[in-house]
């Protein structure tokens, strides 16, 4: 592809500057930085644009910059949905077709619009005043399509060439250099990428039901983050150039079956007494021929608690694979059904010392790198399970160790922190016995919200705030009296005014107890008038802290029925960092004052992780009365 040469403006005494000599001032700049950024950086995301997969099926497009395949900069200000289902134009509007199977993908487009209308003066005898924008705005557009993202990366028999073992052991004379080689391979070239930068693949149908891929993408890394890589290759290449590849210790890969929340993993153990278990490397068969020392099971209830006897099951894998490189084996235990009941959960648990019983079958021998933590059991009540004897009998005392036995943070594979041995423990639960934390659901005013009139919506929030000042949250559940009759030692907001990019005057802003509703599904708003009232100046921001974390104490919003844990409350709502928000919470002082929120929207968004406990801030602006 030929390339265009640059134009641009000559000046000289007394020119007439018209339209197009503006125009083409701009379009030079422009192309100039495009094509630089179109040939220099390439296409990709350039921060954030993280796609997500909501539970009703839509995609979650959070906000952040890319580069389109022109060179020009798409900025996505705020977190935006995307049905995946309902297929596009090229301006990004519904084309009423719908993607019901198979795959599609999602792109975003540079797309401009006119705006700030100023009426344009007739001309000649025509004496109509038309409107004309006199400002373009620099959106995007999002695209739904059939169309597949182009490959990410080199092509495969460019780096097969590039890297293929012969170059090591030729001659340097006799070889083409890399960077030659690479030339002729994938010549550079000026034609632009594609037009749309591509952020997700999505497939319909099929086992796993509706997927999300964000490998095709192309993420452009800042020359810091290129050379931080460069430093720590350099930093690792003795250690992987020296160690074989068999020198990691062995992983679990694989456990069937699976721990879930929903109780098909308690059936299917209560069903067929077998687990299956995959390694990333081959095993010893001393270890799993004699799973005992290392594998246990335990059934837990009121006044029941039995360790069960395994031994290594016969037959072949049904439900696991083994792993290319790796090893799969098979368990049975012994159990009556009758003893399984309504009540009952069931622990497994496996573990290894640097020095074994379960190690990789390779000369260097590396116990098993088991590390995977996912019940409320402590170390001590692992210790005394492991301390019985592996016949079924039954020590009652220890029984009341079952509701201790809940599921932890979702367990996840491979097992392992990268040393050898470690333990792993599981627990398998009937469905619904075990209640989830209160969760953060909501919060009002929304977060990354301006109260002003620029939009009915905002001026129905600021009249609605301004009326009567206060602060509401929704949870999933009821919290504790003490929790709610005083917020402070978890809930505070502050009153700042910016001023530039820094804000001032950061003071704290009094919450009083909460008044509460109960709103369907047990979820409850909470909503905490303020104390004093503010004095508004011409443009106000305001912080938002949420401290959901230990110790816990009487104050601390814990659950008001079973399990009495802490809320679950995980969102970053601003830019300021976890230990500037701890000075504010601590009281401290600013003198130099603070960046400014660049508060991020909370609607939509999840405002918890699934784990109790956690810390939550977000932001939102106020103008004065007579400024709006």
């Amino acid at each position: 592809m030929t390339t265009k040469a640059l134009q641009r403006n000559r000046f000289y005494p007394r020119k007439l500057m018209e339209v197009r000599h503006w125009q083409a001032e701009q379009v030079y700049h422009r192309r100039a930085r495009e094509l630089v950024t179109q040939l220099g950086l390439g296409t990709g995301v350039l921060c954030g644009l993280d796609v997500t997969l909501t539970g009703t099926g839509t995609l979650e497009i959070g906000c952040g910059v890319g580069v389109d395949g022109c060179g020009r900069i798409v900025v996505v200000p705020g977190d935006i949905e995307v049905d995946p289902r309902r297929l596009t134009d090229a301006c990004g509007r519904p084309s009423g077709e719908t993607a019901d199977d198979g795959g599609v993908t999602v792109w975003l487009c540079f797309h401009e619009c006119g705006t700030d209308l100023v009426p344009l003066p007739p001309e000649l005898c025509n004496d109509e005043v038309s409107c004309i924008a006199s400002m373009t705005r620099e959106a995007y557009a999002v695209l739904v399509t059939r169309d597949p993202a182009p490959p990410v990366g080199l092509p495969p028999e460019v780096c097969e060439a590039l890297f293929h073992p012969d170059r090591a052991a030729g001659e340097e004379e006799d070889q083409e250099s890399l960077h030659a080689l690479l030339d002729r391979l994938d010549p550079r070239n000026c034609a632009p990428g594609p037009v749309c930068i591509p952020l997700a693949a999505v497939e319909f149908g099929g086992y796993g039901g509706t997927t999300l891929d964000t490998g095709v993408r192309t993420v452009i890394r800042s020359n810091r983050n290129l050379l931080d890589l460069i430093l720590c290759l350099a930093d690792r290449v003795d250690n992987c150039c020296d160690k074989a590849p068999s020198a990691r210790p062995p992983r679990l890969t694989a456990l069937w079956p699976w721990p879930d929340p929903g109780g098909a993993g308690l059936r299917a153990l209560a069903a067929e007494h077998r687990l299956e278990v995959g390694f990333d490397r081959d095993m010893a068969e001393q270890g799993l021929d004699d799973p005992e020392p290392w594998l246990g099971v335990w059934l837990l209830g009121p006044r029941l608690a039995r360790r069960l006897p395994v031994t290594r099951a016969s037959g072949g894998l049904g439900y696991v694979t083994t792993p290319t490189g790796g090893d799969a084996a098979a368990f049975a235990f012994e159990v009556e059904p009758k003893v399984i009941r309504d009540s009952t959960v069931i622990v497994v648990m496996a573990r290894a010392t640097a020095s074994g019983p379960i190690r990789a079958a390779g000369p260097d021998q590396l116990a098993l790198d088991a590390e995977l933590a996912a019940t409320g059991l402590s170390i001590d009540q692992r210790a005394k399970l492991w301390a019985m004897a592996a016949d079924g009998t039954n020590v009652a005392s220890l029984g009341a160790f079952a509701k201790h036995a809940v599921q932890g943070p979702p367990p996840w594979l491979p097992s392992g922190d990268g040393t050898a041995g470690g333990e792993l423990h599981v627990v398998y639960r009937p469905a619904g016995t075990v209640r989830l934390p209160p969760q953060l659901l909501d919060v009002w005013p929304p977060g990354g919200s301006t109260l002003d009139q620029s939009t009915p919506e905002s001026a129905d929030l600021w009249q609605r705030f301004l009326k009567r000042p206060r602060l509401e949250i929704v949870v999933s559940r009821a919290l504790a009296a003490a929790a709610v009759a005083g917020p402070k030692p978890w809930l505070r907001m502050w009153h700042a005014t910016p001023d530039g990019d820094r804000l001032y005057a950061l003071r704290e802003v009094e919450l009083a107890a909460s008044e509460e509703e109960t709103l369907g599904d047990d979820t409850v708003r909470l909503t905490f008038p303020l104390r004093a009232d503010i004095e508004w100046f011409r443009q106000n921001e305001m912080l938002v802290q949420l401290r959901s974390t230990p110790p816990v104490a009487p104050g601390s919003p814990v659950g008001l029925r079973d399990p009495l844990v802490l809320l679950d409350a995980d969102v970053a709502g601003t830019r300021l960092d976890s230990q500037t928000l701890f000075t504010i919470w601590s009281g401290g002082a600013f003198p130099e004052g603070l960046p400014t929120l660049q508060a991020t929207s909370t609607q939509g968004r999840a405002l918890y992780d699934g784990v109790e406990g956690g810390l939550a801030h977000w932001g939102f602006r106020v103008l004065r009365p007579d400024q709006v």
